[in-house]
């Protein structure tokens, strides 16, 4: 066996010394045998055995930083249980000396130097402290040495000490006094750069301390983020540029729903008494390669110390989480801004953003039913269930500050699943009004009124309800509006929605499929929404479903005997718009608990619509005359035109930089006018 190489305590005296100790508490005889002295040993692969062996290291009184590849040396083995660590020179497998590269890396021996190390570094995920060897990066140990001198100090400054604080001290002494010794540059080319809050990319491991708070931009929302730095190691891609890989966890909510019973879910619902689920969740991010130095603050993922104003920072994110934490869950609510969502273009998956002004529906686990393959970020370490006593489920503000800026739902105009921005997400403005401003006769209007306040007590646990025989079937309300395009249907359902303070969830007769599986799987997903949200449903164009049965055509007549079965299911309020009420199948009229006519519009009728949509539109008082109204609603146009035409006489005045006029809406209206007589031609030509 080779001679044993070692340093003695006295070459590698600590800076500081240890005062002696007051009193202890347990004998020097139960204690571990303390161990001062570091080995110095050189690794190198044999050929011969196919094995890596050891050596004594050769002048070991070289800093480590300046060591270079020399040629190979004799093997042997030591014993290393009599050192407090050992400092380990491993060459890499190739015998080029042009080639060969050294790395280091720390053994430690001593439990006095582990201890210190792991109240120091604590649970990281490259080490396990209670296996051997205990084998650390000397770059590690150096990004953690303002955190290894802080616990020096204190546990200097302690007059408790116990004899083994004592040896601990002695231990971490040992340790400190060797990096100083051989990273001496290293470590003052650090502290000089980020006393600056400067840093290369080859130094980047000092400031990566795995633990600490990081910021970043979310890719999604382009907000600020800040995350929990679990690793980061650096890697060479593909085109052999470096990079670091950095893995960080975040809080997120989870998708899942409660253990419900499904016969009360959307009805009764109290958002506030309904338990939400958070958890860590991990992803990763990069810092690309960068040449020379730059500050720490471009970088693309920073410790959140290097902002110009970390505490700000935080009370701005803290803010944002409360927020974020408060809208977990089914919520309604209006957003104005850009958000996205991931989509496969020509193979490739890609985020693509969108323009969005609309009512939306906050709901992350309506998307993980509907679109079970999108990716969702999920918790993947729960925290256990808490109370909502103080409005974020017992979250602590360590907690909080990871929260993701990421609400995820439904644009209920753009029927799209998107990711939204929580900082543009507000409340809604509901207009109060919209119900008084129907264009129905009072009759009608009050019948309808009164079918919706009924059906609102009966969902709300009130008195009067009246259930059919069979469990579930018959509590629902199906109003069919029929009539032509463009007198009134669909505002009829908004302004029920409006009254009730709910969505209205709009479905197309396109969106329903062609065939009857697909049918019976859209109004199951339509019909399984509508009931998470308390939604008013309203089917547009349903004729095709409703239209009487025959005997020949065998796919129509099953998609209308599904479309029944889900209605008689249904239990909320169902709006079905048609045009011929006359092809009704007759199981249907049974089913159809009140049918609203609506006829063309009337003069009067178009006087009122035009007066109700000027207004909206900004035109000047003084031009609103009744005689003025009265041209107009002589027009042959429905309302849906008149709407249309008061929005492109808006946009007209706009552009010009201009108050709308009459001039700007006979401008549109000549236009709209036009393009219905070249229309009805070539319709006619074709005939």
């Amino acid at each position: 066996m080779a001679s044993t190489s070692s340093s003695s305590n006295s070459d590698i005296e600590p800076t500081s010394s240890v005062a002696p100790t007051p009193a202890t508490t347990e004998s020097s005889a139960d204690l571990a045998p303390l161990k001062l002295d570091v080995k110095f040993v050189d690794s190198r692969w044999e050929e011969e055995s196919d094995s890596w062996k050891y050596n004594d290291t050769t002048n070991p009184d070289v800093p480590a930083e300046q060591v270079q590849p020399v040629g190979i040396e004799t093997t042997g083995n030591d014993d290393w249980e009599d050192f407090c660590f050992v400092v380990v020179r491993k060459y890499s497998r190739s015998q080029e000396k042009s080639q060969r590269t050294i790395s280091f890396e720390i053994v430690l021996k001593s439990p006095y130097l582990v201890q210190a190390c792991q109240d120091v570094i604590g649970d990281v995920r490259s080490i396990s402290w209670n296996s051997e060897p205990i084998k650390l990066d000397p770059k590690m140990l150096i990004t953690y040495m303002p955190r290894f001198e802080e616990h020096e100090r204190k546990l200097s400054s302690r007059t408790d000490r116990t004899e083994e604080d004592d040896r601990v001290l002695k231990s971490l002494g040992v340790l400190l006094a060797y990096l100083r010794k051989n990273y001496k540059q290293t470590l003052a080319r650090i502290a000089s750069l980020t006393k600056n809050h400067e840093i290369t990319f080859d130094l980047l491991y000092a400031i990566l301390i795995p633990g600490t708070i990081v910021i970043r931009r979310c890719p999604v929302t382009r907000e600020t983020r800040a995350m929990k730095l679990l690793r980061a190691e650096k890697y060479v891609n593909n085109c052999g540029q470096e990079y670091w890989r950095l893995e960080c966890d975040g809080l997120e909510c989870a998708a899942d729903e409660d253990d419900e019973d499904e016969d009360d879910v959307g009805w009764n619902d109290d958002e506030s008494k309904r338990s939400r689920r958070f958890g860590m969740s991990e992803t990763t991010s990069q810092i690309r390669w960068f040449p020379g130095v730059e500050k720490i603050n471009i970088l693309s993922v920073f410790p959140i110390e290097y902002h110009p104003d970390p505490s700000a920072l935080k009370a701005v994110l803290l803010e944002r989480a409360r927020r974020w934490v408060s809208l977990c869950g089914v919520h309604h609510m209006h957003y104005k801004g850009t958000a996205g969502r991931h989509e496969w273009v020509s193979g490739d998956l890609k985020f693509k953003r969108y323009g969005i002004r609309s009512r939306v529906m906050i709901d992350k686990a309506g998307l993980s039913r509907v679109d079970a393959d999108y990716e969702l970020p999920t918790p993947d370490r729960l925290f256990p269930e808490r109370p909502n006593d103080n409005g974020v489920y017992g979250l602590t503000d360590d907690e909080l500050l990871l929260a993701s800026p990421i609400l995820y739902g439904f644009s209920l105009t753009d029927k799209l699943w998107l990711e939204f921005n929580v900082n543009l997400v507000t409340p809604i403005l509901w207009n109060d009004e919209a119900f008084a401003g129907l264009v129905l006769p009072p009759e009608r209007k009050t019948l309808l009124r009164s079918l919706i306040e009924a059906h609102r007590r009966l969902n709300s646990g009130g008195a009067g309800g009246f259930d059919d025989f069979v469990r579930g079937k018959g509590q629902g309300l199906v109003i069919n509006l029929f009539g032509p395009p463009g007198v009134g249907k669909t505002l009829s359902a908004e302004a029920t929605s409006e009254h009730l303070r709910r969505p209205l969830y709009i479905v197309g007769s396109g969106d329903l499929g062609t065939t009857a599986h697909e049918l019976d799987q859209a109004l199951d997903e339509a019909f399984d929404l509508a009931a998470a949200w308390n939604a008013v449903l309203l089917i547009d164009e349903a004729d095709v479903f409703l239209e009487q049965r025959s005997l020949h055509d065998m796919e129509r007549n099953a998609m209308v005997a599904v479309f029944l079965r889900h209605i008689e299911y249904y239990r909320g309020i169902l709006f079905l718009t048609t045009n011929r009420i006359k092809t009704f199948d007759e199981a249907f009229l049974s089913r159809i608990h009140v049918a609203l006519h609506f006829n063309e519009l009337t003069v009067p009728t178009k006087v009122q619509i035009w007066r109700a949509f000027l207004r909206k539109a900004g035109l000047d008082q003084a031009e609103l005359s009744e005689e003025l109204l009265t041209k107009l609603a002589q027009r042959d146009i429905n309302g849906r035109q008149i709407k249309n035409a008061c929005r492109t006489a808006t946009s007209l005045a706009i552009s010009r930089g201009e108050q709308m006029r009459y001039e700007h809406l006979t401008e549109a209206l000549n236009a709209m006018e036009e393009f219905m007589t070249e229309f009805a031609a070539i319709s006619q030509a074709n005939d």
